[in-house]
């Protein structure tokens, strides 16, 4: 079973997100994937494959986790690997606090190796296919401002992804409520 451990986002936040990648869709300045509303999320740790014997242990571990509840907000978009060679459009997750858990996690879950050489907090809004205008898509991108999406983070999820053919869809297995 493929599966990860993220933060989803409040169904506000992600509309919001969704409003900008919409507006950049219908414009035209590239070909992807556009992440779906439904599918926005930071994630903490991917998990891969894990069988499904294995699932309740996980649980288990992250119901170890104890950590308070927090305040986020939307950051700027940035890109993967750079501006330059665009990949993977993101909008950044800010928040001090997220670094903390994410490395709580990933302790508690050492036996599952690390899918990130470094953790980055984003949010993967287009996985990018080619590029039609970069200059046009890089001036829309600078002018994207998320400043009012302050939200609290008051929980974490274990997730499961299924990958099918119209993309992925995810599935809640387990919610870990901060105190």
């Amino acid at each position: 079973m493929r599966t990860f451990v993220a933060i989803d986002l409040p169904a506000h936040v992600k509309s919001e997100i969704f409003h900008e990648v919409e507006n950049l869709r219908k414009q035209g300045y590239l070909v992807g994937t556009f992440t779906a509303k439904d599918n926005f999320h930071l994630t903490l740790k991917f998990l891969g494959d894990v069988p499904e014997e294995k699932i309740e242990e996980i649980k288990k571990k992250l119901s170890e986790i104890k950590f308070k509840k927090f305040s986020a907000k939307i950051g700027k978009i940035g890109f993967f690997p750079n501006e330059n060679f665009i990949k993977i459009i993101w909008v950044g997750f800010d928040s001090a606090e997220v670094e903390k858990i994410q490395k709580m996690i990933e302790e508690k879950l050492k036996e599952f190796p690390s899918a990130f050489e470094k953790f980055s907090s984003h949010i993967t809004l287009v996985r990018v296919k080619g590029t039609k205008k970069r200059k046009e898509l890089k001036e829309h991108l600078d002018k994207i401002n998320f400043r009012k999406l302050d939200f609290e983070v008051g929980e974490f999820v274990l997730m499961k992804s299924e990958v099918r053919q119209e993309g992925p869809t995810y599935k809640v297995l387990e919610k870990y409520n901060l105190e």
